[in-house]
């Protein structure tokens, strides 16, 4: 009996996918199907041996806002203070997705408390963050479909 683990299970069907069906096709919506599906093996693969982005983008966001906080307690500490409290009512646990609604939550209101040095700075660090995410996000498209859709 064979075992493989989950990447390579993911890793044969991709190939099979790839060598067999795709070629075979000559309807151009399965083949756009396909491709479509050939995108999500590998979005899946990726979290399999990578994580749940959210997890890698909550990481960020607040090693970036822990270190906002202590690099302004000299020139704002209240906004200091405020970010660490901020930071603290973020339950630790859950899931990842439902922790980074959590976070935008308690931060947010920060960025528009209208303090000028510390809203601008912790605005570029969720947007810096944002960018970064939208990137990662862009290689599971598939140019394929949706270019299908016009």
């Amino acid at each position: 009996m064979f075992v493989l683990d989950s990447v390579q299970i993911l890793a044969v069907v991709r190939r099979s996918l790839t060598n067999h069906v795709l070629p075979a096709l000559d309807d151009d919506f399965a083949r756009v199907q396909i491709l479509q599906t050939l995108k999500a093996l590998e979005e899946v693969e990726d979290r399999l041996l990578n994580g749940d982005p959210s997890a890698r983008s909550n990481e960020i966001i607040e090693s970036g806002a822990r270190e906002l906080a202590d690099s302004l307690r000299g020139e704002s500490p209240e906004f200091a203070d405020k970010l660490d409290a901020a930071l603290a009512a973020v339950p630790a646990d859950g899931e990842p997705r439902e922790r980074a609604r959590r976070l935008g939550e308690a931060l947010w209101p920060l960025v528009t408390s209208g303090d000028e040095l510390g809203s601008t700075r912790l605005l570029e660090l969720l947007q810096q963050e944002a960018i970064r995410i939208l990137g990662e996000d862009n290689r599971w498209i598939c140019p394929d479909a949706i270019a299908s859709l016009t």
